[in-house]
């Protein structure tokens, strides 16, 4: 099937949805939603906040859910870009006065603006269900936000019925804003960088249906380039919140006969740890911009008889640049480029190295519109390009799990506010080949840091780990030295304690 042509995201859906609009775009939890239901609620979504004046980019904080989906679609249509904020960042750090945000994002930062519109527990699943019966223990607290001003029910802005306004949209209009905590300027992924890269990945995908079960965070450019190419060919999406358990997450892809999987290291660990069946029906995995071991995909490979398909995904490109080939088995690569995607390897100078041999890897810039303008884009990621052309990455020093990067510094400021925590760290760590996530704790009880996590900080910034320590190393300046954590570590300095 051809994807939809335009010059703009919302163009582009809405000519495959006016071709499709019985067809389901997105199972949410098993609850369908059309193509029509999606354009409809986006249309209804952009007359509101026009009405409402709201005429500059708006900060997406949000969990997996249709919702998310519908808001990009709609802030496009209005000519508007949606900034996608990490957990944890704080939409004043972009400027942004307007926030479309799920009430459990809110958790342990406060922040101002001047309009929000808030995604509540009941608005997440289709037709009001609830998402808190399923995910009690996930959910956390919720600030309670009825009294503050500017607050808005996003459920009462996606359900007039409306015509679809004449918009001009335009194939250089930023779609979609980034930040990273490498890049000193934001990365503006235009209309046309986005679709180029779905039209990228749907040549990789050439021949194969595409229906796909997405457990990824949407807040990964990689994730949303599957997604979009998904519906832009007119398929279907079974999207799933990033923490659903895996038993549910492979039921659904059964259920709901899915032929792909886009997974995070949590889903496959799981799969792993409890050996859990995965559908016949499901011919690729993938499990882009994470971070595991040989050993895993060896573990993987052996007890399920499969393979996951891994690529090195770049937020300013708009998701992946390289993906293991579709015939090929993993071989400890990245894969190759995909099409329109050059990389290189440069020494500290800027000037290329023999193949084989390591330096930083720099990608083309030919779809992307980065404010400094450079043909190529160095993202401090050090790797090699084999003799056949595939990239190979030396292990970061960042922590990434589950595909998200943390930024340990504002979650460990809050934590110190939590009872008993005399001071605190937050470090990585390998188990069963997959990175966690640890928490150092200078603290009699470790209840109390336990409590504040489960009730206050989104799933995936939760650790796996907590150790009692008796201190903390950090430099004459007060900061805190991570490269020692593991090493201060011995039997006789901690306790050790599930992340549960």
């Amino acid at each position: 099937m051809d994807m939809g042509t335009g010059s703009s995201i919302y163009d582009a859906f809405a000519a495959v949805a006016q071709n499709n609009e019985s067809r389901v775009a997105i199972y949410f939890m098993g609850k369908p939603l059309t193509y029509h239901n999606i354009l409809s609620m986006s249309d209804s979504l952009a007359h509101n906040l026009e009405e409402m004046g709201i005429d500059r980019n708006v900060a997406i904080m949000a969990g997996n859910s249709p919702q998310f989906i519908v808001s990009i679609l709609a802030l496009n249509s209005i000519g508007l870009a949606a900034e996608l904020l990490r957990p944890g960042e704080s939409p004043e750090s972009s400027g942004s006065e307007y926030v479309i945000a799920s009430d459990y994002m809110l958790n342990y930062r406060d922040f101002n603006f001047r309009d929000m519109f808030l995604i509540r527990d009941e608005d997440f699943a289709p037709y009001g269900t609830s998402l808190r019966y399923y995910f009690r223990e996930y959910l956390g607290d919720r600030p309670d936000l009825s009294s503050h001003p500017g607050i808005h029910r996003f459920s009462d802005l996606v359900f007039d019925k409306v015509a679809r306004a004449e918009r001009k949209r335009n194939t250089e209009d930023v779609a979609i804003v980034k930040r990273t905590g490498k890049a000193q300027s934001p990365f503006l992924l235009r209309n046309g960088d986005v679709i180029s890269a779905t039209q990228e990945l749907s040549s990789y995908l050439e021949g194969f249906r595409k229906n796909i079960v997405i457990s990824s965070s949407l807040y990964h450019m990689s994730t949303l380039q599957f997604l979009f190419m998904t519906l832009l060919n007119g398929g279907t999406v079974n999207l799933v919140p990033d923490y659903m358990d895996a038993h549910t997450t492979m039921r659904l892809a059964e259920k709901l006969d899915s032929n792909m999987i886009l997974g995070n290291s949590n889903l496959y660990g799981q799969i792993l740890e409890k050996r859990i069946g995965i559908p016949k029906a499901i011919r690729f995995l993938f499990m882009l911009g994470e971070d595991f071991t040989l050993e895993f995909m060896e573990r993987f490979r052996s007890q399920t008889g499969r393979m996951i398909k891994v690529g090195y995904d770049l937020t300013a490109l708009g998701g992946s640049v390289t993906i293991t080939p579709i015939d090929s088995d993993y071989d400890g690569s990245m894969g190759k480029p995909l099409p329109g995607v050059k990389i290189r390897i440069t020494d500290r100078s800027g000037r290329d190295v023999q193949s084989g041999e390591t330096g930083f890897i720099e990608v083309s810039s030919d779809r992307f519109a980065m404010v400094s303008g450079d043909p190529f884009y160095n993202t401090g990621d050090l790797g090699f390009i084999d003799a056949v052309g595939n990239l190979h990455l030396e292990r970061s020093r960042r922590m990434i799990i589950n595909g998200t990067v943390i930024y340990p510094e504002p979650i460990e400021t809050a934590a110190l506010k939590a009872p008993g925590v005399n001071d605190i760290a937050l470090g990585m760590r390998y188990e069963n080949g997959l990175p966690v996530l640890v928490a150092y704790v200078v603290s009699e009880d470790l209840n109390g840091v336990k409590r504040f996590f489960n009730t206050k900080v989104p799933p995936y910034l939760r650790p796996g780990r907590y150790i009692q320590m008796r201190k903390i190393p950090r430099s004459p300046a007060g900061k805190i030295i991570r490269e020692q954590l593991v090493e201060m570590v011995t039997p006789s300095d901690q306790k050790t304690s599930a992340g549960a």
